[in-house]
């Protein structure tokens, strides 16, 4: 089966960088977890776990990271450094 050549995806120009939704969804995952670390109005336990889940090096935190197009090391890194500001 051959590729079709009407294919368009609007909205993207030829030097963007095409970012497919799975990119975005584990984008937000990530973000998720920064604004349950840093947020005052959030469960101490859901930002304990948050915590646990950015600054442990774990496989789950590695494949997320991933999956965002992020680097799990300089995630975890920055969120250290933050946490050591406060």
């Amino acid at each position: 089966m051959g590729r079709s050549s009407n294919f368009s995806m609007k909205g993207y120009s030829d030097n963007e960088a095409r970012v497919v939704p799975e990119t975005k969804l584990f984008t937000a995952v990530l973000a998720q977890a920064v604004h349950d670390v840093f947020s005052n109005h959030v469960d101490k336990t859901d930002r304990d776990s948050a915590m646990d889940f950015l600054t442990t090096d774990s496989s789950h935190l590695r494949m997320i990271c991933e999956l965002a197009g992020r680097d799990a090391g300089y995630v975890r890194g920055k969120i250290r450094a933050k946490l050591l500001d406060e």
